[in-house]
């Protein structure tokens, strides 16, 4: 009697796990990628340059530098920006050297002193009279500029959204062809924020002008992209 109650033990068990393993057998899951971007237009330019000269000493160098970027600072304060966001603190000097063939050595050149500007423009409208200033002015190199806008983490909020929209159709079409029903996502991940990409109108390019007037540059538009993954539960 203890051995058969004892095998009635053992095979209650066994047939639950039978029975439980059936049904998670059946799930199924779909997992699916959607990608979604929201154009917007870019409020505000953060503009780099740096200035640059060789001299006999580090001293001449790093004074001639510095007397052009005050200049320069002069007349960003009369430009449409942000006095938080002006920044020329970070000067360098190196030496510099040129190959002589004939001696097979080095032969110095003098020194170079080197000093990195950077502001934010706060209205575009004036971006090619800075550029322009800049250049003019003794800027010795003046970088491409970096558009922003204050609502770019709405636009990405936005852009998740309509990028989970697509997933879920891909994912009840591909349900709807296997005969499917679509359930709840079990998971949802999103991708890498990647920083707004700026498309230009015409380019950037400068619009026809005159000698005195400084080049006006048409604005474009800040893409602000985002994608997620999501992985679908299914059931027959």
């Amino acid at each position: 009697m203890l051995r058969s109650d004892l095998r009635h033990m053992i095979l209650l068990p066994l047939g639950l796990a039978t029975a439980l393993f059936a049904a998670s057998s059946g799930a199924q899951t779909l997992s699916v990628e959607g990608q979604g971007s929201v154009e917007i237009v870019p409020e505000y330019a953060r503009i780099g340059a740096s200035v640059s000269h060789i001299a006999d000493s580090a001293g001449a160098a790093q004074a001639t530098v510095d007397r052009v970027v005050t200049e320069l600072l002069t007349e960003i304060s009369t430009l449409p920006v942000d006095a938080d966001t002006v920044d020329a603190g970070h000067s360098n000097i190196q030496p510099k050297y040129r190959w002589n063939p004939r001696l097979e050595t080095q032969e110095l050149l003098g020194y170079e002193a080197t000093r990195l500007l950077g502001f934010r423009l706060t209205s575009l409208d004036s971006l090619g009279e800075a550029l322009q200033m800049l250049a003019e002015q003794g800027a010795t190199a003046v970088q491409p500029p970096q558009y922003g806008s204050t609502v770019i983490d709405e636009a990405r909020g936005r852009a998740l959204a309509i990028a989970y929209e697509k997933a879920k159709r891909d994912a009840l079409s591909l349900a709807t062809a296997a005969g499917l029903t679509l359930g709840p996502p079990d998971t949802i991940s999103t991708g890498s924020q990647r920083p707004p990409i700026f498309r230009a109108a015409q380019r950037a390019a400068p619009a026809a002008m005159d000698a005195e007037m400084a080049p006006h540059y048409e604005p474009g538009q800040l893409s602000v992209s985002a994608s997620v993954s999501v992985i679908f539960s299914a059931s027959p």
